[in-house]
């Protein structure tokens, strides 16, 4: 469903409206290439089995991509409450805008 952005009737462009969705078998597998990555640069020496850190990280990198996915939700719902005043503003860069808002304001790095 298309929400209309200004007076020439053009939808929200596509990547406003959908966010990124990684499987659990994506996640993990980043966690076994992040791993394996800083192991193999001896970034890291790790006090853990693998199998624990594996999920620490797939846990730290769900909980980003909702708190992520939040922030877009929220700057979504503060631009269909403001769209109707500026009709000859790109709603693109008006979600990119409010979003970086949203996120400076809680501290969180996109």
């Amino acid at each position: 469903m298309y929400r209309y952005a200004h007076r020439f009737s053009e939808p929200y462009p596509q990547s406003c409206q959908q966010s990124m969705k990684l499987r659990a078998e994506q996640l993990e597998r980043i966690a076994v290439l992040l791993i394996t990555s800083y192991r193999d640069n001896d970034l890291i020496v790790a006090k853990a089995e693998d199998s624990a850190l594996k999920s620490k990280i797939v846990d730290v990198i769900a909980r980003n991509f909702a708190e992520e996915e939040a922030i877009e939700e929220d700057a979504r719902k503060m631009l269909a409450s403001v769209s109707r005043g500026a009709r000859d503003l790109d709603p693109y860069k008006m979600f990119l805008l409010a979003k970086q808002k949203l996120a400076a304001k809680r501290g969180f790095i996109l």
